[in-house]
């Protein structure tokens, strides 16, 4: 999981496992151990039943992407450059009053250097957030000759990796036969690196989410006629039809959820806005047939939407879910998953309040 190759390695780390990785990791411990066979792995491939989200620092409270509304003053903190300022909920309070959205020119003081943190992982404090960041060590590898046993010329590597004992957290989606097998003490491997022990990983603990609670909360902020959704995920829509992609869903269909949850639901986000960065979402590697996915651009993960919530049933539980599993997007061939993982920004600790 590096964000460069150079002539002698991989070099800086990314900031968050990308859902994937995980999500293939995962899946790979569970084939190793097992626990699912070969055929599982085919039905996964065809219609993906467990999806991942990114998985971000842990460090004592868990960490979000930062969105466009994050700012550090370069003037202001120069004694903590971790500390940036958190002003969503003006921009909530404008979009609920029908007005357009302002974008910070400075900061409280008037100064003008303002550094942007979007996409980066933060910890949310109410109107402020802490910057986060992983610690990484590098290793020099070279490859040695099995017929001289000494160090073969111009094969010295090196690698950047993330350091051992960083915490990360995440949602996953699992089927109910394999819920209590994804348990505290469940290895899998990620990343590059896995032969000179890199990338060794280890789940601590599980905790099952309460749907119930997340409803209720998304209840309280349908009440207006836009509304702000924060995205913990890349953003990335895909037509089987026309083979083509865009960086982010024009709309999401919500009756999707009713087979698979159960639930009894008829409605649809329409968005109208879009604010963040562009970039490119790498979907992954095809373990079926051993190839790469392609690649598709995309909005970052921190994004923000503006839409609008129409359709009859239990719309809020149908949002509940969508914040913690996303959608499944088919195109040019084949799925992705763990992208437009999107939740109300009101009342969500990204929210600024």
């Amino acid at each position: 999981m590096t964000k460069s190759l150079g002539e002698r390695g991989y070099y800086s780390p990314l900031d968050h496992i990308p859902p994937s990785t995980l999500r293939g990791a995962i899946i790979t411990s569970l084939y190793k151990s097992g626990i699912v066979d070969r055929k599982y792995l085919n039905v996964e491939a065809e219609q993906p039943i467990i999806t991942a989200s990114p998985a971000y620092p842990f460090e004592g409270a868990k960490s979000y992407p930062s969105h466009p509304f994050i700012y550090r003053c370069k003037a202001c903190s120069t004694d903590d450059k971790k500390t940036a300022c958190n002003y969503a909920a003006d921009i909530l309070r404008d979009v609920e009053r029908g007005e357009n959205i302002r974008f910070r020119q400075t900061c409280d003081k008037g100064h003008p250097a303002l550094e942007f943190l979007h996409p980066k992982p933060v910890k949310p404090l109410g109107r402020i957030v802490k910057k986060v960041d992983i610690v990484a060590h590098e290793s020099i590898c070279v490859s040695i000759s099995k017929h001289r046993a000494t160090f073969q010329k111009g094969m010295l590597y090196a690698y950047e990796a993330i350091a051992q004992g960083t915490m990360f957290w995440a949602y996953l989606k699992l089927p109910e036969n394999l819920s209590n097998e994804v348990k505290p003490g469940l290895e899998f491997t990620i990343g590059r690196g896995i032969t000179r022990g890199f990338g060794i990983a280890r789940i601590t603990r599980v905790e099952k989410i309460d749907i119930e609670k997340e409803k209720e909360r998304i209840r309280e902020c349908l009440n207006g006629e836009r509304v702000v959704f924060y995205a913990i995920s890349s953003l990335a829509s895909l037509s089987p039809s026309k083979n083509t992609s865009y960086p982010y869903p024009r709309e999401i269909d919500l009756k999707s959820f009713s087979k698979e949850f159960n639930i009894e639901v008829d409605g649809k986000i329409t968005f109208t806005e879009a604010y963040g960065k562009l970039g490119t979402l790498h979907c992954g590697w095809d373990m079926k047939n051993n190839a790469e996915r392609p690649s598709v651009k995309s909005a970052l993960p921190g994004s923000m939407l503006i839409g609008r919530v129409t359709g009859s049933g239990d719309i809020a539980r149908a949002l509940a879910i969508l914040g913690f599993v996303g959608t499944i997007e088919y195109g040019q061939g084949f799925f992705s998953t763990g992208v437009n993982i999107i939740t109300t920004l009101r009342r969500h600790p990204m929210g600024g309040e």
